[in-house]
C-alpha cells in the first residue's frame, strides 16, 4: 500500500516534474550559448543541469513501470492495458505497448544515447559537439512536451478494482522486442540528423562523421529487424496468414528505412547536399509514421484512437523542414547534382538505385498521405489505400532497384549489362504470356531478373569473402544477397493460393482431404475462465478468456505432424485464433480454427465455467509454397547490417 499510495502521489506531480526537464534543459540550451565565451565552468553548470533533467525522465519512466507493476489502475494507461492476472513480462513492458507511455519510451532511449555521447565528449568541447547538444535538447524538449499533451499518468475519476486487460494479440513475446528495436532505430535516426544539422550550421563535419556513420548503421539495423519482427508476428501471433497487407502504419514504417537505404548508395564524395537531404527526407518520415500511429490519422489496425498528438507532431516536422531548408540555402549548395559517369556501370547502377527508392518511398508516402489530405476537404471518413496501388507502383521501381543490384556486382561494361537486362526482361515478358511458373503474370515477369541478379550476386560474393579484412564488402555483398532472396520470398509466397485460404466446417472426430492434405480431427478440450480482468459493460471482475483446443493430425507427402488448433474467446476483446503453422522445404501449411454459433456459445459459456461441447467449427487452411526464403533473407540481411556496423566501430578505433 505504500508503494501504490507513493506511485499516485508520483502521477500527481508527473506534469511537474516534465516541465522541470524541460526547464532545466533550457537552461542547458542558453549556458551551451554562452560556453564558448564563458569558458569551462559554465560547461560544467550546463553538463549537471543535463543530467539532472536526464535522471527526472529515467525516474518518470522508471515510475511509470511500477506502476504497471504495482496494479495501480487509478492510471487510465495501465487500466487500459493490463490486469492483475497479466504475467510480469507484459507489465514491464507496458510503457511501450501503450499509448502515451511509447512517447515517454522513446524519449528515455534518446535520453540514454545523448547523455552517453556527451559524458564521452567532457573535455573534448567543440562548436560542432556543443550545437549538436543544443539540437539534441531542442528535440528532448518537444518529446517531453509531446509526452505531457498526451500524459501516461493520467488518473480515471473512479478507481477500478482491476485492469481491462492486454489486447490478447498483444500477449505475445515479439510486443516485448518488435516496438523497442523499432524505436531504437528511430532514436538512431534523431540522433544522426542531429550531428548532421550541427555539421551543416558549424561547417565542421569531420569531427562528428564517426558517430554519424555509426549512428546511420545502427539506425538502419534496427530499423530493417523492427520491420522484420513486425512482419513475423503478424504471421505468426496475429493469425492473418500473412507477413505484409499494406496497412498504413506497416507502410509508414518503411518509409524511414528506404531514405536510410537510400542514403548508403549515394557516392561518398560529393559537393551537393544529397546526403543530408535523404537523411532529412528519413528524419520527417519517422514524425509523420508517429503522427500516423499515436495521432490516429487513418484507420488502421496497428494504429491508436485519435488525439492531438497526430498534428503537433506533424507540425513539428514541417517546422524541421523549413529550418533544413534554410541551411541548405545559406550552404549555396544543391540538393542533388547528377554528377554520375554513364560511361561506368557502377556510377550509373548507384545512380539508379538511390532513385529507385526514392520513388518507392514516394510512391509509399503518397498512399498513406492521399487519404489524410483527402480527409480534411472531405466529411467523408477516407479509407486507406488499396493494396493494388502499391503493388502496381512498386513493382517497376523495384525491378529497377535489382537491375541496379545486378549492376553493382557484375564485371561488365555499361551496355553489355544493358543488354544482359533486356534479354533478361524479354524472357520475363514470355514467361508473363505464357503464365508461368506462377499466376501472376508480374511476378513471372520479375523473376528471371531475380534470378539472374541473385547468381551474379552470389558470384560475386564467393570472390568477396577471399578479400579477409574488407567488411565494408562483406557487408554490402550479404545485403544485396540478402534482398534478392528476400524478394524471391515475396513473388513466391504472394501466389493467389497462399492470399486467398479454403475454409470449411468440420466436426469433431472427422477427416477432411484438402489441398492435397489429410486433416483427422479429434475431441475438444475446453479450458474455462481463466485469469482476471474488469468488465467496463458491466462494472464488475471477471475471468479474462476461456480457451478450446482441436487436437489435429495433419498428413502430408508421408509426413505425419500431431499438432492443435486453439481459438481464444476474451471477454473484453472478442474471439481470437492461434494460427497452427507447420514449415517444410516446399512452404508452410497455414491453418486456423474460427467459430460457428456452436462453438461460439461453447466458448462464451467456458468464460462462466460452464462446459458445452461444440458440434462444428470453421478451419481455414492454405499453403503458402516457399515462405521460408523470406525469414531467411532477413536473417541474411540482419547479419551483413551488424558486419557493416562492426566494420565501422573497428575503422573507428
Amino acid at each position: 500500500m505504500e508503494i501504490a499510495g507513493l506511485l499516485i502521489s508520483f502521477a500527481l506531480i508527473f506534469p511537474w516534474l516534465v516541465l522541470s526537464a524541460c526547464i532545466l534543459l533550457v537552461l542547458d540550451f542558453i549556458m551551451l550559448l554562452k560556453a564558448k565565451a564563458k569558458g569551462k565552468k559554465i560547461s560544467e553548470l550546463a553538463f549537471i543541469a543535463f543530467s539532472i533533467a536526464c535522471v527526472i525522465v529515467a525516474a518518470t519512466y522508471i515510475m511509470l513501470t511500477q506502476s504497471f507493476v504495482s496494479d495501480i489502475f487509478s492510471l487510465k494507461e495501465v487500466y487500459t492495458y493490463s490486469s492483475s492476472g497479466l504475467t510480469l513480462p507484459y507489465k514491464v513492458g507496458g510503457p511501450w505497448i501503450g499509448s502515451s507511455g511509447s512517447m515517454l519510451f522513446v524519449t528515455f532511449f534518446l535520453v540514454l544515447v545523448y547523455f552517453v555521447f556527451r559524458f564521452k565528449g567532457l573535455g573534448k568541447e567543440s562548436e560542432s559537439r556543443t550545437t549538436t547538444y543544443k539540437i539534441l535538447d531542442l528535440f528532448l524538449i518537444f518529446l517531453l512536451l509531446v509526452t505531457l499533451l498526451q500524459s501516461p499518468f493520467e488518473r480515471l475519476p473512479i478507481v477500478p478494482p482491476d485492469g481491462a486487460g492486454l489486447n490478447p494479440l498483444l500477449q505475445t513475446f515479439w510486443v516485448l522486442v518488435h516496438p523497442p528495436v523499432i524505436f531504437l532505430g528511430y532514436v538512431f535516426v534523431f540522433f544522426a540528423f542531429a550531428l548532421t544539422l550541427a555539421g551543416m550550421i558549424t561547417g565542421e563535419k569531420e569531427e562528428l562523421r564517426a558517430p554519424l556513420k555509426c549512428s546511420l548503421y545502427a539506425a538502419w539495423l534496427f530499423l530493417a529487424l523492427g520491420i522484420a519482427l513486425g512482419g513475423w508476428w503478424s504471421y505468426e501471433v496475429l493469425g492473418w496468414g500473412g507477413y505484409w497487407a499494406w496497412d498504413p502504419v506497416e507502410t509508414a514504417s518503411l518509409l524511414p528505412w528506404f531514405a536510410l537505404t537510400a542514403y548508403f548508395h549515394l557516392p561518398p564524395k560529393s559537393k551537393d547536399l544529397a546526403k543530408e537531404f535523404t537523411l532529412m527526407v528519413s528524419f520527417v518520415m519517422i514524425i509523420f509514421a508517429t503522427a500516423l500511429t499515436r495521432g490516429g490519422l487513418l484507420e488502421s489496425v496497428h494504429a491508436f484512437g485519435k488525439s492531438p498528438v497526430g498534428p503537433v507532431l506533424l507540425g513539428f516536422g514541417f517546422c524541421v523542414l523549413l529550418f533544413f531548408v534554410y541551411l541548405a540555402v545559406r550552404a549555396k549548395k544543391p540538393l542533388y547534382t547528377f554528377d554520375i559517369d554513364f560511361s561506368s556501370l557502377h556510377s550509373v547502377s548507384i545512380l539508379v538505385a538511390y532513385w529507385s527508392l526514392m520513388f518507392l518511398l514516394i510512391i509509399c508516402f503518397f498512399g498513406d498521405a492521399a487519404p489524410i489530405v483527402g480527409g480534411i476537404f472531405s466529411e467523408k471518413t477516407m479509407s486507406a489505400t488499396g493494396v493494388e496501388f502499391y503493388n502496381r507502383w512498386c513493382f517497376p521501381f523495384t525491378l529497377a532497384f535489382v537491375a541496379a543490384l545486378l549492376g553493382c556486382n557484375v564485371a561488365l561494361k555499361l551496355e553489355r549489362c544493358l543488354m544482359l537486362i533486356i534479354a533478361v526482361l524479354g524472357i520475363g515478358l514470355v514467361l508473363a504470356l505464357l503464365g508461368g511458373p506462377t499466376p501472376n503474370p508480374l511476378m513471372n515477369f520479375g523473376l528471371p531478373l531475380l534470378l539472374v541478379a541473385g547468381f551474379a550476386i552470389a558470384y560475386n560474393s564467393a570472390k568477396v569473402m577471399q578479400k579477409r579484412n574488407s567488411l565494408h564488402l562483406w557487408g554490402k555483398t550479404l545485403i544485396h544477397l540478402a534482398v534478392i532472396i528476400i524478394l524471391l520470398g515475396v513473388f513466391f509466397s504472394a501466389v493467389d493460393a497462399a492470399k486467398n485460404p479454403r475454409s470449411f466446417v468440420a466436426t469433431p472426430n472427422s477427416t477432411k482431404d484438402i489441398l492435397g492434405t489429410q486433416i483427422e480431427f479429434g475431441n475438444f478440450t475446453i479450458y474455462t475462465g481463466m485469469g482476471r480482468v474488469f468488465y467496463p459493460q458491466h462494472v464488475f471482475v471477471g475471468p479474462e478468456y476461456s480457451a478450446l483446443k482441436m487436437d489435429v493430425t495433419i498428413k502430408e507427402g508421408g509426413d505425419v505432424h500431431h499438432r492443435a488448433l486453439w481459438m481464444y474467446h476474451y471477454a473484453n476483446h472478442g474471439i481470437v485464433s492461434e494460427p497452427l503453422i507447420i514449415s517444410t522445404l516446399a512452404g508452410d501449411i497455414y491453418a486456423s480454427m474460427h467459430p460457428t454459433a456452436s462453438s461460439h456459445n461453447s466458448s462464451f459459456y467456458a468464460i462462466m465455467g460452464v462446459e458445452v461441447q461444440p458440434e462444428d467449427f470453421v478451419v481455414k487452411i492454405k499453403k503458402i509454397p516457399l515462405i521460408w526464403l523470406l525469414w531467411f533473407g532477413i536473417v541474411l540481411m540482419g547479419i551483413g547490417m551488424v558486419v557493416l556496423l562492426v566494420g565501422e566501430l573497428k575503422s573507428k578505433k
